[in-house]
């Protein structure tokens, strides 16, 4: 997938973002302390419907791609949860997967990569382990949440 590709559709999907935005959702969880420069206030079943018009448009060594791309978005929470919706578990490697789980910047995005990802890996109650042994209690809750899902 091109560069070019990847922009477009990374711009058709902020325009989705902007047209589900919710406005009070989205100031409640700046109050709640979420701190990122972007939130649009979307719901997980939102998210889900982007995602699904997303893979019927693109293959999964695009969708992979496209994954990483809004993976890398730190700065918005959608463009993160919907990274564990769209990258096809196939082709999710274990150094991929537990760059993923060390980057977990969220309670929520420990939940969503859990239970749309890894859950689905053949090395997961293996990451789960690693992440327990962790100091920080991010990583501890993220291997919680990959066990609760097995």
């Amino acid at each position: 997938m091109e560069k070019s590709e990847v922009e477009s559709l990374i711009s058709a999907i902020r325009k989705e973002f902007f047209a589900f935005r919710n406005g009070m959702i989205a100031d409640a969880l700046r109050k709640g302390g979420l701190d990122r420069k972007y939130i649009f206030g979307l719901q997980l079943p939102q998210i889900k419907e982007i995602a699904v018009r997303c893979k019927r448009e693109i293959n999964d060594e695009e969708a992979s791609a496209l994954a990483q791309t809004l993976w890398n978005d730190k700065e918005c929470r959608e463009a993160r949860l919907l990274a564990c919706h769209i990258m096809p578990p196939d082709l999710m490697t274990e150094d991929k997967a537990q760059e993923w789980a060390d980057e977990v910047a969220t309670r929520e995005e420990a939940d969503i990569l859990s239970f749309r990802l890894i859950r689905y890996l053949p090395f997961a109650d293996k990451m789960a382990e690693r992440l327990d042994e962790a100091e920080e209690d991010l990583k501890k809750y993220a291997a919680t949440a990959i066990q609760r899902f097995l």
